[in-house]
């Protein structure tokens, strides 16, 4: 049975996240197990940490670690650094995997046109429209994918933050984020368009009668 005598306003302390649970300060003694205090010291906190563990380890060998809130604040942040490079590498492999798969296959699908392309400059077309065809072919479905793939993505990302696992996750990495979505369909489509472009650019500059020869 206690008495409230008070309400504190919120307290900030080493979390990666908003703590909304409510906490109670209740009396102790210095004797009761695992006790920790937590001061206030003007000057160098590093300093006072030395004095302060010099002092009480004289009267307490055993006495467990005295750290600075500034170290508490460095780990925290050193572990959403670790957190942040590892997403980036990760995420980063994925991009470079998938662009360079749609290289090498757009790449492949457009050299095998290679008749078709002779053909069409054999009846008059132009490099240039030629060019122009390949790459209005090869952007059609390549977009649809895009918009099927990026509208799997979010909802399968909205469906994992439903659960209570990636809900603690969420406040720290935005797994909606629009910017990142933006950006890796740029770099995809700017990806399939060099797929499309290098090698039916090669293909056009080419003799059509030297294509058609070789097929």
């Amino acid at each position: 049975m206690v008495t409230v005598i008070g309400v504190s306003r919120d307290v900030p302390g080493f979390r990666f996240t908003d703590v909304r649970a409510a906490g109670i300060f209740v009396p102790i003694s210095p004797d009761a197990p695992k006790t920790s205090v937590v001061a206030r010291v003007n000057g160098d906190p590093d300093l006072a940490r030395q004095t302060l563990l010099g002092r009480l380890t004289r009267i307490d060998p055993n006495m467990g670690t005295i750290v600075t809130l500034r170290s508490l604040a460095r780990l925290e942040a050193l572990l959403l650094r670790i957190a942040f490079w590892v997403s980036m590498i990760l995420g980063g492999l994925a991009l470079l995997l998938t662009v360079s798969g749609l290289f090498s296959v757009l790449s492949y699908v457009v050299a095998q046109r290679a008749r078709e392309i002779g053909v069409r400059l054999a009846l008059g077309a132009s490099s240039r429209q030629v060019t122009q065809l390949i790459l209005s072919q090869t952007a059609r479905p390549v977009l649809y994918g895009l918009l099927a793939g990026a509208g799997l993505a979010a909802t399968l990302a909205t469906a994992l933050i439903a659960t209570p696992a990636v809900a603690l996750i969420t406040k720290i990495v935005h797994v909606t984020d629009p910017v990142a979505y933006a950006a890796s369909l740029i770099v995809i489509i700017t990806a399939c368009l060099a797929a499309a472009w290098i090698p039916a650019t090669r293909a056009a500059r080419v003799d059509p009668m030297q294509t058609l020869r070789q097929e």
